[in-house]
C-alpha cells in the first residue's frame, strides 16, 4: 500500500514557495532489498576570498557522505490537538517555548514543555522578542517599545519611537531600524541602525544601508547587516564592528536570501539564487572573518548543529521521505545522519529548530499538526 506524507516547506527562500512535495511512502516491508542509500554528490568547492567572492568551478567528481551506522534515532511526540507552530529552544536545552493560548480560559503568553514530555507550564504571560538567554523581553505598549527584565518586571523605555528592537546575545544592547519614506525603490531605499544600552541610554547611529537591513548579531561587539554602505558599495553581505564602524564586506550579493547565523557567530549560511554568474546560485557557508566562503553541493533547508557543524534536509525528490545530512565544514566532510527508510520526518511548513547542544531538533509534524522531537545521531 502506497501512503502520502506531506512535506510543506519554504524550503530556504529561494524566492518561489514550494507549497507542498508529496511523497510516495512504500511501506518498510515493500522496499527494495538493493536499494541506494548513498546519494552521489559533487564535493564542495572552497575559495579564499580576495576581493568579490566568486566560486571555485571543479570537476564534477562522485561524492558519496558517510552513511552513519547507528540504530534508528527515536522519535518522541510531545504535544496534542496541532500545538504549536514557532517553537524554540531555551538555552539550556531542556525546554521547547512556544507562544500560545491552550484554551480560552488561558492567557496568551510564553509557554513551554520539557523536551522529554510533560505538563505544559506558563512562563511568562507577556508576548514580545526574548533575548538569547530568554531573560529580557522587548514589547511594544502604546507607542513606546520597552525592554523588561522579566525575574523582577524591571523594565525600561527604548527611544526607537515604537520600532522593533533586537536585543544582544548577552543582553547589552539593543538595535533598531529608521527606514526612509521618500525613497520607494527597494535597492536605494536607506535605514538608519541604531544602537543603544539595554536600558535606552547612550543611543547613537551605527551605520546607514543602501537597499538593506540588519540581519543579526555576531557577538556583542559586532552585527551583521545586508545591502550597501554606500551608493557606489557592491552590494553583499557585511560585519560592522559596533564600537568604531568599522565594515568589513563578507560576500557579494545584491539580494542574499534565507541569511543564518551559525549560534556563537563563526559562519553564515546563505543562499544565493536568480543570479546570471554560472555556478554563483545554491548555498554557501562564509566565514564571518571574511577567510573563507564554502559552495555548498545540494540545496535544501538548513540550520546549524554547532559552529562549523551545518544541517541540511536536501531537496530531494527521488527520496521517499526527507532525510537529514550534516557537513563538517572545517573538515570537509559529510555525513547523512537520518535514513529515510528507518526514520520519517513529515515537516510542516520548514519549522524545525536544532536544540543549543546540538543533539537533538523539533520539528511540527505535517501529520497531525503537534510538535515532536528527534535525537540527533553525532558522527
Amino acid at each position: 500500500m502506497i501512503g502520502k506524507i506531506l512535506f510543506r516547506g519554504c524550503i530556504a527562500g529561494v524566492g518561489v514557495v514550494i507549497a507542498v512535495i508529496i511523497w510516495l511512502v512504500p511501506a518498510s516491508a515493500d522496499a527494495p532489498a538493493d536499494r541506494q542509500v548513498d546519494r552521489r554528490i559533487p564535493p564542495l568547492a572552497t575559495v579564499e576570498p580576495a576581493g568579490p567572492i566568486v566560486p571555485n568551478p571543479t570537476p564534477e567528481q562522485a561524492f558519496s557522505p558517510v552513511l552513519l551506522e547507528h540504530d534508528p534515532p527515536s522519535i518522541l511526540n510531545l504535544t496534542e490537538e496541532g500545538c504549536c507552530a514557532g517553537s524554540a529552544w531555551s538555552i539550556d536545552s531542556e525546554w521547547i517555548l512556544y507562544f500560545d493560548k491552550p484554551s480560552p480560559d488561558d492567557p496568551v503568553g510564553l509557554y513551554g514543555v520539557p523536551f522529554l514530555g510533560g505538563d505544559v507550564t506558563l512562563f511568562n504571560p507577556r508576548v514580545g522578542s526574548y533575548s538569547q538567554d530568554w531573560s529580557l523581553v522587548a514589547y511594544h505598549e502604546a507607542g513606546i517599545t520597552y525592554v523588561e527584565r522579566w525575574a523582577d518586571g524591571s523594565r525600561w523605555p527604548i527611544p526607537s519611537e515604537g520600532r522593533e528592537v533586537h536585543i544582544s546575545p548577552t543582553g547589552e544592547y539593543v538595535l533598531w531600524e529608521i527606514g526612509s519614506r521618500a525613497i520607494t525603490s527597494p535597492d536605494r531605499r536607506q535605514r538608519k541602525t541604531w544602537i543603544s544600552n539595554y536600558d535606552g541610554g547612550e543611543p547613537r547611529e551605527l551605520v546607514t544601508l543602501h537597499g538593506g537591513s540588519f540581519i543579526g548579531w555576531i557577538g556583542d561587539d559586532s552585527i551583521l547587516v545586508s545591502g550597501r554602505l554606500a551608493p557606489p558599495d557592491p552590494a553583499g553581505l557585511w560585519k560592522i564592528s559596533i564600537s568604531d564602524g568599522g565594515a568589513l564586506r563578507l560576500f557579494d550579493s545584491v539580494r542574499p536570501r534565507s541569511v543564518l547565523l551559525s549560534p556563537n557567530g563563526k559562519w553564515l549560511a546563505v543562499t544565493v539564487a536568480f543570479e546570471n554568474v554560472p555556478g554563483r546560485n545554491g548555498i554557501w557557508a562564509v566565514r564571518t572573518d571574511g577567510r573563507l566562503s564554502i559552495k555548498l553541493p545540494v540545496y535544501g533547508s538548513y540550520r546549524w548543529r554547532t559552529d562549523g557543524q551545518l544541517l541540511i534536509i536536501p531537496l530531494d525528490v527521488d527520496e521517499s521521505d526527507p532525510y537529514v545530512l550534516q557537513f563538517d565544514l572545517e573538515e570537509d566532510r559529510i555525513w547523512r545522519i537520518t535514513d529515510p527508510v528507518e526514520t520519517s520526518l513529515p515537516i510542516a511548513n520548514n519549522d524545525w529548530q536544532v536544540s543549543p547542544d546540538g543533539k537533538k531538533m523539533v520539528f511540527l509534524s505535517a501529520i497531525d499538526g503537534n510538535l515532536q522531537v528527534l535525537y540527533l545521531p553525532s558522527p
